[in-house]
């Protein structure tokens, strides 16, 4: 594999479509559609939706918005080097990759049928060449459309929309507090972090398993 890009994002998505679900959507199902407290969820949404870029290891680049699911045009700059490149550049990670605007290598722009998108993010040269020393800047578009409903992974939303509901409902309650007990009143175990039903990362198991197929590769 090559050294590590530099990397950019050319067109950053705003505020309001980086969130992996909407107010109205948690709206339904907390509180049967009525417009309650519709300036909290949305914080909790963007709360969420940044805790499951990073679960995922999104690329971030410096001085920017953190990293989204959310539609962005990104760059990613490979310097000259001396020694030699394998036939794959590995993209940094941003999913999903809509598609690949320009490949640029050595200040030539490759056609399309030179180049291949494999599983992984990995950019592959056709017929076995391998990508030269020279820089090479590649341009693609990554991410959802998520101003578009029927864009959104149902169950990822459906994930998204369950740890939101999770974050509302305790948001009063003490997060130190396991169980508690009043005799002949009230009796109550909560979930928390750690625990059988919270990962240690604060996220639900369902959201952590809608995540599964979207985090970085490890690399061996």
């Amino acid at each position: 594999m090559s050294s590590d890009p530099i990397f950019e994002v050319v067109s950053a998505a705003e505020l309001e479509d980086r969130r992996l679900t909407t107010a109205a959507n948690v709206q339904a199902v907390l509180f049967d559609g009525a417009t309650t407290d519709t300036a909290l969820i949305e914080a909790l949404i963007d709360r969420v939706s940044a805790m499951a870029a990073r679960r995922c290891n999104l690329a971030r680049a410096a001085g920017v918005a953190p990293p989204t699911f959310g539609r962005e045009t990104c760059r990613a700059t490979w310097r000259p080097q001396s020694g030699r490149r394998t036939g794959t550049l590995m993209l940094p990670w941003r999913v999903p990759i809509v598609s690949i605007s320009s490949v640029v290598e050595d200040g030539v722009t490759l056609d399309s049928s030179a180049y291949s998108l494999r599983p992984g993010a990995m950019l592959e040269l056709a017929l076995d060449r391998c990508w030269s020393s020279a820089g090479i800047v590649v341009t693609y578009v990554t991410g959802w459309d998520l101003a578009d409903e029927e864009q959104r992974p149902a169950d990822f939303e459906s994930a998204v929309i369950d740890q939101v509901k999770v974050m509302y409902l305790s948001r009063d309650r003490d997060p130190t507090i396991r169980s508690e007990d009043v005799p002949g009143v009230h009796s109550a175990t909560y979930s928390v972090a750690g625990g059988d039903s919270i990962s240690g990362n604060g996220l639900l198991p369902q959201l952590e398993a809608a995540l599964a197929d979207y985090r970085a590769p490890t690399i061996l």
